[in-house]
Parts: structure tokens; sequence; C-alpha cells
């Protein structure tokens, strides 16, 4: 992979020198404090580029890219430079579902799996008929973590397949909150079924075109090809390297491609409730009910929540709906404030995790726009609350336990033995036992994590991190175990064990 040192200053002032593209928009003399923010933070390598839209009032007060979209080429970034969106590809594949929804082909209450025709989805908790088309959208449908990118020009898997080894509730559906992609990809598959055709294709036809999003879709469109962005993320050393293109199994959820201009449409079309430029493209409340409060994401913090496709949460004092997202090469945002009638747009082209990372720098940005946007009426963001406290009391989960992994070539025995200490071990099969790290009793859940070797994924080779989350119910543990490989994969995997007699 080739690398790239950290931008010169004659790199950046080539990429500062080229006047606004012809869809920019000059930014209001409030902004300009942010301008130089964003414009040092280029110079000091956070991100390749940025790019950013702000609205206020129905109209665009700002567009504008910063940096390099592409460091090999040195092509400038633009309001219209093409992104990958990762997870804000959610809000945008639940409007074209709502689009079949007024329709009257999809109802969001009804069973997933009516519009499922070949693979169905399964319950290791409750029943499959309660993982209905609402709990997808907003989490509570009891799937488990998923996340699985596909690399070295490896397709992925057709959905029902993915669907078959992956599409499983762990919880009761409706019982609570958990991020699953591949929820998401599963509402972009069922979009395709009851509209007979790809998904992509009815996306293009049906939203983005009637929108104006010329520059959206579920890859690079050939019209708009020199203005797509490479992605890029940090080596040890804090240099850009580029990142090969990947491909998933939960397109809904992850693959959308747009612009800062495309998504101030979206946000636009939002914020007036399915009207765009005095046109109405769905029924009043359609996008509404996304908007809406529907599933609180945690008990520490009720106020917090999720939509359908967006999170609805306060944000600095204001009433906002939206979504993040972040993946190799990728950190992205858009946030609406419906109340203010106001949103902003945020896209740049570096990782949004490892040591380090361009998500700092993505909401850094976005709380100076919302200062900057709401002047002497904000709040400072919440702080994050760090990750709960070890317990390594174990309770009720001392003993020996035995049962199995469910995986798709076929189930694999497990036993786990706990200690009072807090040791535990796990053995697979006949293979020798293996002591967990990490082992945390909180909550009523066991958590640890090992190593080992797991049919996944053809484009991974090598061991990846086994992460148990059992918990203790009926004289049972179960739960999931959660394959990860940082970049590749989160595939969770149903374990049911048995206390020994």
């Amino acid at each position: 992979m080739k690398k790239f040192p950290r931008l010169s200053a004659g790199l950046i002032a080539l990429a500062s020198a080229f006047p606004l593209a012809a869809k920019d928009t000059p930014a209001p003399p409030e902004f300009a404090a942010v301008r130089e923010f964003i414009q040092r933070g280029i110079r000091e390598a956070r991100a390749p580029s940025v790019a950013v839209a702000v609205l206020k009032d129905d109209r665009v007060i700002w567009a504008e890219g910063f940096g390099l979209a592409d460091l090999e080429t040195k092509r400038p970034a633009t309001s219209d430079s093409v992104y990958l969106m990762a997870s804000v590809s959610k809000p945008i594949a639940t409007t074209g579902l709502m689009l079949l929804v007024d329709q009257g082909k999809i109802e969001l209450d009804r069973p997933a799996n009516d519009y499922l025709p070949r693979a169905k989805f399964t319950a290791r908790a409750g029943r499959a008929e309660d993982i209905t088309v609402r709990r997808l959208l907003n989490h509570t449908a009891g799937l488990p973590v998923h996340a699985n990118f596909f690399r070295d020009g490896i397709a992925p898997p057709p959905r029902d397949l993915t669907i078959s080894r992956y599409g499983f509730a762990h919880t009761v559906p409706g019982s609570r909150w958990e991020y699953c992609n591949l929820a998401f990809g599963v509402v972009d598959y069922i979009t395709e079924l009851t509209a007979k055709q790809p998904w992509g294709k009815f996306m293009e036809e049906k939203l983005y075109d009637p929108l104006g999003m010329k520059h959206t879709s579920d890859h690079v469109r050939r019209s708009v090809a020199r203005d797509a962005t490479t992605q890029y993320r940090y080596d040890i050393a804090g240099r850009f390297v580029r990142v090969p293109p990947y491909g998933f199994d939960h397109d809904g959820a992850s693959a959308v491609w747009s612009s800062a201009n495309d998504l101030a449409r979206f946000l636009r079309l939002h914020l007036n409730d399915g009207e765009l430029d005095g046109k109405r493209f769905f029924k009043p409340g359609t996008l509404r009910a996304m908007q809406t409060f529907s599933a609180a994401r945690s008990p520490d913090k009720p106020e917090n929540g999720y939509g359908l496709g967006f999170f609805v949460e306060p944000y600095m004092g204001h009433r906002s709906f939206g979504h993040s997202g972040g993946m190799p090469g990728v950190a992205t945002r858009i946030r609406a404030f419906p109340d203010d009638r106001a949103g902003f747009v945020m896209l740049l082209n570096a990782s949004a995790y490892g040591p380090t990372n361009a998500a700092t720098f993505r909401e850094e940005i976005c709380q100076r726009i919302t200062r900057a946007l709401f002047p002497g009426k904000t709040a400072e963001p919440a702080e994050v609350k760090s990750e709960s406290k070890r317990v390594t009391n174990p309770g009720n989960f001392t003993g020996k336990w035995r049962g199995s992994l469910a995986h798709y070539d076929g189930d694999i025995p497990l036993a786990l033995e706990v200690e009072e200490s807090g040791i535990a071990r796990a053995t697979f099969g006949t293979q020798p036992s293996v002591r967990l790290e990490k082992v945390s009793f909180a909550n009523n859940q066991l958590t640890g994590q090992m190593e080992g070797v797991l049919n996944t994924q053809p484009s991974h080779h090598g061991t990846v991190t086994l992460e148990f989350r059992l918990r203790a119910n009926d004289g049972a543990l179960t739960g999931i175990c959660v394959a990860e490989a940082e970049g590749y994969f989160a595939l969770s995997h149903w374990v049911k064990l048995e206390r020994e007699k």
C-alpha cells in the first residue's frame, strides 16, 4: 500500500488556493472561525479532506470543501465531492423504504419475514413474528451486533445466505435497543424485493434523481466519477494510507455514496416533512415518523434514543435528529434541528476509529458549527461516560457449563468453567481449554475474550477475537459469541450452555 506523508505547507497552499467550486456556497462571517479551524486541522493532517454544508431556514448558507479528495492526484475537495457515507446510509435507506410505506406496499408493523420469500429470520429468544419492519428500523428487533466487510475483490454473499447464517434474535424482539447493521441490510433487501428492481436502481429512480441528488447512489456514478474521494487511514507514524475498496452484506447500513450538497437537499426534505422546493414527495407525517423518538438507547440516558433510521436526541441544548458514520477511511455526520429549521452535513475521508482517528476532528467541527448557528444559545456537549467498571465477582456464573456454539458449518461443542475467583476457561470440542481475558460479570452478563480460528469469510485469514456475551437465565447461560477482526467483521453466533449436574 502506498503511504502518504503529512501534508506539506506547499501542498496545503495548493489545496487552499483553488477558488470556490461552482456549487460551493461562501460562508457567512460568523463561520470564519470554523473555516480557520478546519483549515488548521487539514494542515495538521487530521484528515485529507473535509466537506461541509450548513442549512438555515430552508436554504444552504454555507457549503465548501477543504483539503484534497485524493492525495495522489492532488485533486481538491469541494461540496460536490462524493464520499462513502458509512452509517449515514441508514436514514437514507429508510427514506427509500418509506416511499413504499406511502404506497401501501410495506407495513411497518408487519413481520419482516412476510417480505422475505426465501431465507427467514429465526428467534433464539421470543418469537420471529415479532421481528417487525419497524423494529428493524429502530434497532429493537433483537438482532445482535453485525458488521461484514469484503475485500480483495471478493463479492459479498447473497443476502439470503447472510440472513440464514446471522439473521436471528438473541433477545426478545421489542425488549431492548441494540445497534445492528444487518437490520438495515435487510431493509434494503426488503425494499428491493417489494419494488421488484435492484435497490440501487430503485433509489436512483424514485428518490435521488427526483430530489436532484445526482451525486448519490450505492456506488460512485460514472457521471460524477471525477468527484469521487479516496479513503485513507493512518499508519503508526500518523501517515495516510490508502484504504482499498471493500463491499458489504449490509448495503442499506453502509454502502451509500453522496456529497455535502446532495445531503443538504436530503436534510431539507426531512425538515420540510417531505417537501422540497415547493414539491411534495411524501405524505405529511411520513418522514416525521422517522424523526420521532421510538426507542431509548440506554436506561442511563432515557432522553437519548432512536426514531426510524435516525438518532433522536438533544444536542448542545437543541432538539435534533441525525446520524453519524464511521468505517475504514470514513467519518461522516448529518444533524438537523427541527425546532430551529437548521442543520449541517460533515464528511471526511479518514478512518473514524483506531488509535489515531478522524472522529474527534469531526465532532469538534460539528460543535463549532452548532455554536455559530446558535450564538449564545448552546449548551456544552454532554460528556461521554467512561466504560462501566469491570466486575470480578462471578456470582451465579460459578460452575461448569456445557453446550454449543451455533455455526453455519455445524454446531461446535463448547464447555465453560467459571471459578469463584472469577477466572473463566472455555473449551471448544476436544481442543485444550483457553483462559478468557478481560472477564467481567457486570449487569448479570459474563463477558470475556479469547483468540482462535473460526470460519467466517473468504477475505480474512488467521485468528479472530472471540468475545462471549452471556447471561444467566433459568439455569442456563445464553447469548452470543462475537467473532471480530478489526476492519473486516464482527459476526455474532448463538451460544447456549447448561450447568453440569
